[in-house]
């Protein structure tokens, strides 16, 4: 015992003896040890690529290497314990920016990235066809960087790359996800209610150290919620609304209420603050949801009496009672006082009109579009699918209220001469898109919230498709392989195969739309019309073509049309861009040579093919051709003698 005590007495003077510059020195060498080995774990991190590459923009694919393109991981950013994630829109834009271009960026969540459609029927690429119809000698980008269960975090932290990439004007439409989308004070991605450390953390995001640390809190939580909830991260028929919601009560001016509505006037004040200070001109949106036809989700009594239960109830009174404008006024208060946050409440739009004022941008008013186009000016599902997402002639609506927003403050150019939006009504959008939209939000409305959280939504399971869309379209609902643009695809083949031409070359455009660089697409639509003697038809199709790519195929049948049409000039272009190796091609240009008195030229044309094709009819045709203009030209000759 004794022994014992002498010893830690004798380490306790030796101790006693470090000098400080020793103990100065231990703990440098210390605190470097601990500072390699995070820097050793950093590198081997990135290496080994942990987390993956989320910057928001990627190389185009093969074939595209011109094109930059959204990358489709870049919500890993924001969604960290999450199986299944959000992802932008596929589309393409220049690396390089052309002169004569107008490049447009639309930030939003699930509504601008057009769910539950496609590419095709969302608003951005609907106003982008609007605007290259109005300036068509102008190359006009609208890129859709919206996404599914993100809010105004997510569009702050995404605009210094944006600005980056040279917009000429940012469209903006969101805020019916502030509460539940990732890191909104009610997601199971939250990380609390401070601005600043959530703000801190999205700038420290490129530390790997960091995002294991973020993944294994994110992991743990959402573990806890699965055991303290309903377990719906594990549940494979769960969908995206079940998977993001962990609060599922936020009443009225409680305190979680005000912290989102904190969040997004802050953060949508910081990105107009980063876009004034850039120059770029933007557009808010006011933001609309169905009224009518939703009754609210979660209703709680305030300390006042009042409920959304109770005001749904009122508004459909008065509405029956033919009182309108209170019925307006009654279907609005129901749902600001939902207390599940899954549309936007009205302060919302009045911190939108605020925010436009304070910075002098314009406002789209899309809340009096939606009206004037519902019975009544009540919006309900003659407008929208479910509670806030609009069906395709919603929005068709909201393009229409960017585009008229956009002509009347005199963006592009002063003038615009041309109405590019009637057109687009309808355009690129078929019975298989419609098809697909009910599946997803009949899927979607078998389950919670629609439903109690303890009905299974057994929709996957239960569902019997009757025809080939439905069959079709069901098949990309349950895939993550099959996307709806093959769905398309086989579609359009199916309808050839059955002598539907008319429904094949609706399929064709909707993928042309939708995927505007694709060559395959025109040449399939082209081919057609050709067969069908549509010439004027095929022709348009092929110019829309050329604002992408040239192509074989293109110049060969411009420049044949051009030639049936006498358009000696315009087909001499076109042929000379396309196949010499093609014997038909040879033989047009020939005859625009002739035909033009480039004789000279003719007869090289007329000389390779009997090279090539000595026994072709399109050798003895051109032959007879040049043997004509000789004889000709001798016969006015010997008239002049």
């Amino acid at each position: 015992m004794k022994s014992s005590v002498t010893q830690k007495k004798s380490a306790a003077v030796v101790a006693s003896k470090i000098s400080p510059e020793k103990k100065k020195w231990f703990i440098l060498i210390t605190i470097a040890i601990i500072f390699l080995i995070l820097l050793a774990a950093e590198a081997a991190l990135r290496v080994f690529q942990y987390g993956g590459n989320v910057d928001l923009f990627a190389e185009g694919p093969p074939g595209n290497e011109k094109f930059l393109m959204l990358n489709p991981n870049v919500a890993r950013r924001y969604f960290t314990a999450q199986t299944i994630i959000p992802t932008p829109p596929k589309q393409l834009f220049l690396k390089v920016k052309p002169q004569n271009c107008y490049r447009i960026f639309v930030l939003g969540e699930s509504s601008a990235a057009g769910f539950p459609y496609e590419t095709n029927a969302s608003f951005p690429n609907i106003l982008e066809r609007a605007l290259t119809n109005t300036f068509p000698e102008k190359k006009i980008e609208v890129i859709n960087v919206g996404m599914s269960a993100v809010n105004s975090y997510t569009l702050l932290d995404l605009t210094d790359d944006i600005l980056r990439q040279s917009p000429d004007a940012l469209l903006i439409y969101a805020g019916h996800n502030e509460y539940y989308g990732a890191l909104g004070v009610g997601s199971v991605q939250s990380f609390g209610p401070s601005r600043w450390l959530i703000r801190t953390y999205l700038k420290l995001r490129s530390i790997k150290i960091l995002l294991v640390l973020r993944d294994f809190l994110s992991w743990t939580k959402t573990k806890v919620n699965n055991l303290l909830f309903h377990g719906s991260e594990s549940d494979p028929s769960a969908t995206l609304m079940e998977r993001i919601v962990a609060e599922q009560t936020i009443p009225m001016k409680s305190p979680l209420y005000e912290a989102g509505k904190k969040q997004f006037e802050e953060n949508m004040d910081a990105l107009l603050q980063k876009a004034a200070e850039n120059k770029v001109p933007v557009i808010l949106s006011e933001l609309v949801s169905n009224l009518r036809d939703q009754a609210p989700f979660i209703s709680v009594d305030d300390e006042n009496g009042h409920s959304a239960k109770v005001y749904y109830e009122n508004a459909q009174e008065e509405e029956r009672q033919e009182h309108f404008d209170q019925a307006r006024q009654y279907y609005i208060n129901a749902k600001d006082y939902d207390a599940l946050r899954f549309r936007a409440p009205e302060e919302f739009n009045d911190i939108l009109r605020n925010l436009a004022k304070k910075y002098e941008v314009p406002l789209a008013h899309t809340v009096s579009i939606f009206e004037q186009a519902s019975v009544h000016q009540l919006i309900g599902n003659s407008l929208m699918l479910e509670h806030l997402h609009p069906n395709k002639e919603g929005y068709f609506l909201l393009a229409k209220s960017f585009y008229e927003t956009m002509r009347n403050h005199e963006f592009i150019q002063s003038q615009w001469k041309i109405d590019g939006i009637t057109a687009e009504h309808g355009n690129g959008i078929t019975e298989l898109d419609s098809v697909y939209a009910d599946i997803v939000v009949r899927h979607l409305k078998a389950g919670w919230p629609f439903l109690p959280s303890s009905v299974p939504n057994r929709f996957i399971q239960d569902y019997r498709p009757r025809t080939k869309v439905e069959e079709i379209a069901f098949r990309v609902m349950q895939s993550t392989q099959y996307s709806l643009q093959a769905g398309h695809m086989e579609l359009a083949e199916y309808h050839e195969r059955q002598g539907e031409l008319k429904k094949a070359l609706d399929e064709y455009n909707a993928l042309i739309v939708s995927i505007p660089q694709e060559m395959e697409f025109y040449q399939k639509a082209a081919t057609i019309l050709l067969e069908q003697k549509e010439f004027d038809r095929a022709e348009q199709i092929l110019r829309q073509s050329l604002r992408y790519r040239q192509t074989l195929f293109s110049m060969k049948w411009l420049g044949q049309i051009a030639l049936k049409n006498n358009n000696l000039n315009d087909a001499i272009q076109y042929l000379e861009k396309s196949d010499k190796a093609d014997n038909q091609v040879i033989f047009n240009l020939g005859r625009a040579y002739y035909l033009s008195g480039q004789l000279e030229n003719g007869d090289r044309c007329l000389e390779r093919l009997r090279n090539i094709s000595p026994a072709s009819s399109y050798t003895r045709y051109l032959f007879e051709m040049r043997s004509n203009i000789r004889n000709k030209a001798f016969g006015e000759i010997e008239n002049e003698k």
